[in-house]
């Protein structure tokens, strides 16, 4: 069973905690970031669960958000492109588009 938190770290992401809930974060240039829960908003636990990521920029505000259907299409992603990197960026955000932002 993978440990999630380590996993999450060696992709680069933080963890926030907030209450009971741990949301793994990455920080982008322009002052954005993206953020990783589960679908219901909590802490991932389980590798083949759905993950939802959500971009926002410096004020807090919704960018844009994709879905991914286990950690390991996710962690393809993120092996692919140097973390924090504006070609991750666009990677995540084209992987699986459930809202955009207007670009």
């Amino acid at each position: 069973m993978l440990d999630l938190a380590k996993e999450f770290s060696l992709l680069g992401f933080l963890e926030e905690t907030e209450e009971d809930t741990v949301t793994y974060v990455m920080d982008f240039p322009d002052d954005v970031y993206v953020t990783v829960t589960d679908d219901n908003g909590r802490t991932p636990v389980r590798a083949k669960q759905n993950l939802v990521l959500a971009c926002y920029d410096s004020e807090g505000r919704y960018r844009w958000g994709s879905e991914f259907k286990t950690f390991m299409e996710l962690q393809k992603i993120c092996q692919a492109q140097p973390a924090g990197s504006p070609k991750l960026l666009q990677a995540l955000k084209d992987a699986s588009k459930t809202l955009k932002d207007g670009e």
